[in-house]
């Protein structure tokens, strides 16, 4: 919301939404129905499924590398760290500009250690 209420009034409040689970796509447009959620859905079910053979096919490939030109290409990107392809878009964006924190936010729990 606070990436929006910076923007001009009527902005379409669009939100590319790379995911593995097919429930979290739904859930978040049950949310927030203002917003428009662009996801890639045939991914999105292919990458859910457990199988090996489907996990490592081409199919999935293409999936992720699309997923991250998508990320490359928003104004501002929320992810966890802790996932491989939001380190990637988070390295590349690294090498592009000179601050990324403007246009990144990690959405990882803090972990504390006792």
């Amino acid at each position: 919301e606070r990436y929006y209420d910076n923007k001009k009034k009527g902005v379409e409040k669009r939100v590319y939404l790379a995911t593995d689970e097919p429930a979290v796509v739904t859930d978040l447009r049950n949310k927030y129905p203002d917003y428009t959620f662009l996801t890639d859905s045939a991914t999105v079910t292919a990458a859910s499924d457990a199988s090996f053979a489907s996990r490592y096919s081409a199919d999935i490939h293409v999936g992720i590398i699309t997923d991250i030109q998508l990320l490359l290409s928003c104004e501002f990107v929320v992810c966890t760290l802790s996932s491989n392809i939001c380190r990637l878009v988070y390295e590349v964006q690294s090498s592009r500009m000179w601050n990324v924190s403007d246009t990144f936010h990690s959405a990882d729990i803090a972990y504390n250690y006792e």
